[in-house]
C-alpha cells in the first residue's frame, strides 16, 4: 500500500543547475529555523554555509 506524500512536498523541481567550485550562487531566499526570511543577497560579501536537512525538523 502506497503511503500518501506529505502535503509540504508538492513542488517538484523541473530544472536544476549544478554549480562548480568558484561559480556564483544564484540569489535565493529561505526561511530560517526561527521563522525569519534570509536572502543570499543580504549576505553578499560574507562567507555563507547552507546546511540543508530536508524534513529533519519538520515533524513529517
Amino acid at each position: 500500500m502506497d503511503e500518501p506524500r506529505p502535503k509540504t512536498r508538492n513542488k517538484i523541481a523541473t530544472e536544476s543547475k549544478t554549480l562548480k567550485v568558484g561559480d556564483q550562487a544564484p540569489t535565493f531566499e529561505l526561511r530560517a529555523h526561527d521563522g525569519r526570511q534570509v536572502s543570499l543577497a543580504a549576505l553578499r560579501g560574507q562567507r555563507v554555509v547552507l546546511a540543508f536537512m530536508a524534513f529533519a525538523f519538520s515533524g513529517t
